[in-house]
């Protein structure tokens, strides 16, 4: 593989993202004294330039890799002298470098120069979800790769309960293949006894598809989570909770806060401030204010008599 000095990764993605960055690493040869990682949320953008302008140390090569590059979207801008450093860096990058940028799940602001300048310069890929017959032949590898049998039934099953997002999906497999161990089968029934499904993921994906206005992926995310035998009343308080959640993270993010701030602030672990940061990001604001508005005077119409909670949230769900 021949590699180029610079790359830029987006899209939602994030755990092939992280796959293709560390082939990269792998076909470098870096050792790991010229392997450095910035957070552009912790670290400024300056001092990962000025180590990927520095040559490595006793090794042909070595890699920098920025996440959150924050400055790229319309969140943040940089100083005029980073702004100039990065500028400079992208249009003569050192050639023992390979600077790797992950920008997954963060929207680019295209009218930036930065933007502009780094798509002209880097390697571009935009890395989406897999299809579901792509999902579906990466369990089959990842069982066979294990030396495990899994069954069809169980495949649908399978990702009917851990959903299409890779990272939980390759959690929950990984459960899967140790229960079996090698040369097990995983069958229908082991996957409902040990693949645990997460309402939250599923009310995260129907307070999206609230945003988005999707009726088809709102209608059968809603009957799929009543068929599952939750109550009306929780879905109700769970999709409020998760647009409210979603509008103060967005306000948060505006006001210049961080994700480990917003963490903080409202008292979450640091992995769902992630999820919570990146939903925030992707949306409009706007839509968020409506839509906690229109559930707000529902709640009170609800609570007054004046209509019932299942009509209610429904006409509010599908009559978007």
């Amino acid at each position: 593989m021949e590699l180029t000095s610079i790359y830029l990764f987006t899209g939602p993605e994030t755990f092939l993202i992280d796959n293709k960055i560390k082939r990269i690493v792998l076909e470098s040869g870096a050792d790991e004294f010229n392997i450095s990682r910035y957070d552009e949320e912790e670290t400024g953008i300056g001092e990962a330039i000025r180590d990927a302008a520095t040559p490595p140390f006793m090794a042909e090569r070595k890699v920098v890799i920025i996440k959150n590059p924050l400055f790229l979207t319309s969140e943040k801008n940089l100083e005029l002298l980073e702004n100039s450093a990065f500028l400079n860096y992208l249009n003569h990058p050192l050639n023992s470098t390979v600077l790797i940028i992950n920008a997954g799940n963060l929207k680019l602001d295209e009218r930036k120069e930065v933007v502009k300048q780094l798509k002209k310069t880097a390697h571009v890929e935009e890395v989406r979800p897999l299809s579901e017959i792509e999902i579906t032949g990466w369990v089959k590898r990842q069982c066979t790769l294990n030396s495990v049998a899994i069954k069809d039934d169980a495949i649908k099953i399978f990702l009917r309960l851990a959903g299409s997002n890779l990272q939980n999906a390759k959690n929950e497999l990984d459960k899967l293949i140790n229960y079996v161990g090698p040369s097990g089968t995983i069958s229908a029934d082991i996957v409902r006894r040990v693949v645990v499904k997460e309402i939250y993921n599923d009310v995260y994906a129907l307070t999206n598809s609230i945003l988005d206005q999707d009726k088809a992926k709102i209608i059968n995310i809603y009957n799929e989570l009543l068929a599952s035998g939750n109550d009306v009343h929780y879905l109700f308080s769970l999709v409020a909770k998760s647009l409210r959640e979603t509008l103060l993270a967005r306000i948060m993010l505006e006001s210049g806060y961080t994700q480990a701030d917003i963490a903080k602030k409202m008292n979450i672990s640091s992995g769902r401030a992630y999820y919570l940061v990146k939903n925030a990001r992707a949306v409009d604001l706007e839509k968020i204010k409506r839509n906690v508005k229109k559930l707000g005077d529902l709640d009170f119409r609800i609570k007054s008599g004046q209509i019932d909670i299942k009509s209610g949230f429904e006409f509010f769900l599908f009559g978007l």
